[in-house]
């Protein structure tokens, strides 16, 4: 059991393998669907470097940067980062557990709980800020169990360097931070808090995210006003009961014993000296349920902090009681996944894919405002190749006068992340930083929008008639069936429309 005390170093189990049949499984699908809506986003923001977005912080797309500088903008090349996080979140786990103490089988039910889990799977599928999140909190996770057994100053100031990262990558790290401290303070570890570098490290942090801050107070705070919109306008309520079975089920039904002794070993009198681990999670899942409305990942970086610490004590309790339990709860990790690798995965062809969705007798909850879509994050993939294809149609459909100096409108970033990548028209949009990008030089006589708009939008022009429609089955219904319009001669000045457009959210 935990203590504090060294690790067993006779174990002798391979940390490589199951990070390598991670990386592996995310390899053989890389290139099975397109790119993800995120993916394009982020890429359009490689362009136009800066040090805050109105959606997320800048780590993620000074990271794709160096990425796409080295190997291109390929699926492949860009889905790098997320292979390499895959493999080394498994690992870090694994060395966790280790470092707890575990034995052969604690770490490799550490292991195999991280690698199956659902959620892992689906995260590290495709490049964003979220799978970077949950190696990044692994990470931090290490280094814990690293101070708490033995504190040095490089480890506070590495640590501070990872919660910088973190607070680059998502602003959610936030609560990384808070938990850690404040589970720190209330452990008989707080003495650690008595020295001078536990803050040098938190100071570190706080320096790294000054260009971010400073960028937006130059911008009026626009990820205040992003995070409010989408709490009012676009994300659902989750009642507490429904939170929780999802996280059950979406990180493998049979990993949350794991969960659940490693969130109350810590909270006990005779190992309170692993609170810090137990409490950064215990503290994330309260404050997700308090808030109501969560997408149901907003977790999956915290489970680095408990799943370890959890397979330690099954472990403990299966040896007192018999050993096959190990290798029967090795197996119950392997078949409560498999709904996960055939579904969380995308390997099969959509056709297939939606076929087999369509007899899934129990459908997830609905996160967000808008249709649902049968194929959830995996139609993210579709429909934008069709989209740039019946895009350009109706600028060739224009007189040669207009096509000249003619824009594309965007109703949101994946549209117009979308057409900058497929094609080489000038693409204009008010959602989140596409609109800081502004309208250019725009004279404003001719446009093609793209999707649904509203009355008011239609009206600010002598000319709003639809010419053609994006046939794309298994996109996003909001895409599947996009309208395609013309619109000439605008009635208002660009900045008056332009600041009517403007969405954040």
């Amino acid at each position: 059991m935990p203590d504090g005390s060294k690790p067993n170093m006779k174990v002798e189990t391979p940390l490589w393998l199951l990070p390598l049949l991670a990386m592996i499984a995310h390899v053989v699908c890389i290139n099975n669907y397109g790119f993800f809506r995120d993916e394009l986003y982020y890429l359009s923001c490689t362009h136009r470097l800066a040090w805050g977005y109105v959606d997320h912080p800048p780590f993620c797309v000074f990271l794709l940067r160096v990425v796409t500088g080295i190997f291109g903008e390929s699926l492949a090349a860009i889905r790098i980062p997320t292979v390499i996080a895959s493999g080394m979140t498994v690992f870090l786990t694994m060395a966790i557990s280790r470092k707890l103490g575990a034995g052969r089988l604690g770490v490799w039910l550490t292991g195999l709980a991280t690698l199956l889990s659902g959620m892992n799977l689906v995260l590290f599928s495709f490049y964003s800020m979220n799978p970077l999140e949950v190696l990044i909190w692994a990470t931090a996770a290490y280094l814990v169990v690293c101070l708490v057994q033995t504190p040095s100053p490089w480890q506070w100031m590495a640590l501070g360097a990872v919660m910088g990262i973190g607070l680059l990558n998502k602003s959610s790290a936030a609560w990384l931070v808070v938990g850690l401290y404040s589970g720190l303070a209330l452990s008989p570890r707080r003495k650690l808090l008595a020295s001078i570098w536990p803050w040098m490290g938190l100071a570190l942090a706080c320096a790294m995210t000054i260009p971010f801050i400073q960028w937006q107070a130059l911008h009026g705070w626009p990820t205040k006003e992003f995070v409010s919109n989408a709490l009012r306008e676009k994300m659902l309520p989750v009642p507490p009961w429904m939170f929780l079975l999802q996280q059950a089920v979406v990180i493998n039904v049979a990993a949350v014993p794991f969960v659940v002794a490693g969130l109350c070993h810590g909270f006990r009198k005779t190992s309170r000296e692993w609170l810090p681990l137990s409490f950064v999670f215990g503290f994330v899942l309260a404050l997700l349920i308090f808030v109501g409305k969560s997408r149901v990942n907003y977790l999956a970086p915290a489970y680095s902090f408990v799943i370890p610490l959890g397979a330690v004590i099954i472990e403990n309790w299966i040896k007192e009681r018999n050993p096959k339990f190990g290798l029967a709860h090795a197996l119950a990790l392997v078949v409560c996944s498999l709904p996960s690798l055939v579904l969380g995965l995308p390997w099969m062809d959509p056709r297939s894919m939606t076929s087999l969705l369509e007899k899934v007798p129990i459908q997830p909850p609905q996160e967000e405002a808008g249709e649902k879509s049968l194929m959830q994050g995996w139609a993210d993939m579709f429909g934008w190749g069709e989209l740039a294809s019946e895009v350009e149609r109706a600028v060739q459909s224009l007189p040669d006068s207009e096509r000249a100096n003619v824009v594309v409108v965007a109703r949101n970033y994946g549209e117009a992340a979308a057409l900058e990548r497929f094609t080489s028209l000038k693409v204009l949009c008010g959602h989140n930083n596409f609109w800081y990008w502004g309208p250019g030089d725009w004279d404003g006589k001719t446009a093609i929008f793209v999707n649904r708009w509203p009355e008011a939008t239609r009206s600010m022009f002598t000319e709003f008639r639809q010419i053609g429609a994006v046939d794309a089955p298994y996109a996003v219904p909001e895409q599947n069936g996009s309208p395609i319009w013309v619109a000439r001669g605008l009635k208002l000045p660009i900045h008056t429309f332009w600041h009517s457009i403007k969405s954040f959210r």
